[in-house]
């Protein structure tokens, strides 16, 4: 067992550019499509995902400054310091569960997509860490493995079932033919997102609002336009957070070009991915007839919509806002600030792309995000220092947004625990 493991760390560890095209080619290999065309469709997904990580990079790289300065400008201080999702991430993949956890959720994808359970083939490894910090905290704080094994199992066949559900609708707003998103942090939104969206449908007036892409650039003409919006709203940040006027052009032009860019990344991603797709869909036909396979990946490809990317980015001033005003929140928002878009996709999907309806939904994702981020902070802090993490200066506790989005795991968390307290 540990052998295969340190496989799949190694192949881990080469990052989703390398490790991606070793599991498509595989994956084309397994579904019976000719080596030659199973490699070419892995490298081309490798070469989408390299630049679809060199543009968010550089996305990220340049927001995440200016939401440092807005915080520094307008003076927020707050006692649980969020330090970004990767700390969260390297605390959940250096505990002992790993290898447990790590088997118990391919095992849990593998019976459920043989009994029918779900059409979710989940390749997104990395993004293990998301059930995995919770398996961690659950044995840290109950000392059983079964325990941590046990929400790692849950977790992980909701979030199958979730992606499963909502495929159809990623699928028609966002393009992703055959693609499921099997990430909590993403995907558990889905379950506010669609009924807020139907809550508005009941709504005279407010639900004949509807800002879509089409109707945006029509009203607006050029400034409608994906990447004057990205200019407007880049711009817009970095003046509000008193940089120079060279800065303001910088940041404007740079998230301008992040708005045209990505979705052209994906779209080469999914030149690769189709190929296996519709192979899957193929060998899925001849076994098991009338069932489907959706290959599940990182919701990174799912931030390609303009409004996905641009709603996650107004959302940066809204959560600095919100962070300040909510009674007894106490997580100062900084690192995964950038990270918006990512949990802003279930805003944007249940209304088929109405930013308005988006908006209203991406202020309730970003409450909650930041609630369960403050009542998540004593136990990230008390992980992070079991794995050697050392606290910022300043900082009481340590969190971050990532581990707030993903919510529903925390409820399982909270009864598990309870079970084990009884045990």
């Amino acid at each position: 067992m540990d052998f295969i493991l340190n496989i799949f760390k190694y192949i881990i560890d080469l990052g989703v550019s390398v490790m991606m095209p070793i599991i498509i080619t595989v994956l084309g290999l397994v579904f019976r499509k000719k080596l030659g065309v199973s490699f070419k469709a892995g490298i081309t997904v490798g070469i989408g995902f390299v630049g679809l990580g060199v543009i968010t990079n550089l996305l990220l790289g340049t927001i995440s400054p200016v939401t440092e300065a807005l915080i520094e400008r307008f003076g927020f201080h707050l006692t649980a310091v969020d330090i970004g999702w990767a700390v969260g991430a390297s605390v959940a993949w250096g505990t002992e569960v790993v290898p447990f956890v790590f088997i118990a959720i391919i095992a849990t994808n593998v019976i459920m997509i043989t009994l029918g359970w779900t059409k979710t083939m989940d390749v997104d490894i990395w993004n293990f860490w998301q059930p995995l910090f919770i398996a961690s905290a659950l044995y840290l704080t109950t000392g059983s493995m079964v325990l941590a094994v046990l929400s790692a199992v849950i977790n992980m066949a909701i979030v199958f079932k979730l992606a499963d559900w909502t495929q159809k609708d990623v699928e028609q707003v966002l393009g992703l033919d055959g693609i499921s998103l099997p990430q909590i942090q993403t995907t558990a939104w889905s379950l506010l997102g669609y009924p807020i969206n139907w809550l508005i449908d009941k709504i005279p007036g407010v639900r004949n609002i509807n800002w879509t892409t089409e109707g945006i650039q029509k009203r607006l003409g050029i400034l409608g336009e994906p990447m004057m919006m990205g200019l407007i709203i880049g711009a817009g940040l970095a003046a509000a957070a008193g940089y120079p006027f060279s800065g303001i052009l910088q940041t404007g032009v740079t998230v301008a070009a992040s708005l045209i860019l990505i979705p052209r990344m994906v779209a080469l991603l999914m030149d690769g991915l189709i190929v296996i797709s519709e192979a899957a869909q193929e060998f899925m036909e001849k076994r098991f007839p009338g069932r489907e396979l959706y290959i599940g990946l990182d919701s990174a490809v799912g931030i390609g919509h303009p409004f996905v990317l641009s709603l996650g980015l107004l959302m940066i001033p809204i959560t600095l806002v919100l962070a300040f005003i909510l009674p007894g929140n106490k997580t100062l928002p900084l690192a995964d600030l950038a990270g918006l878009p990512f949990y802003m996709i279930f805003a944007i999907v249940p209304s088929k792309g109405n930013l308005f309806r988006g908006l209203i939904t991406g202020i309730f994702i970003v409450t909650g995000v930041l609630y369960l981020a403050s009542a998540a902070a004593p136990l990230m802090t008390k992980l992070a220092l079991e794995v050697g993490y050392d606290v910022p200066a300043g900082a009481t506790e340590i969190t971050n947004l990532a581990i707030g989005s993903q919510w529903y795991t925390w409820f399982v968390y909270w009864i598990l625990e309870a079970v084990g307290k009884l045990f």
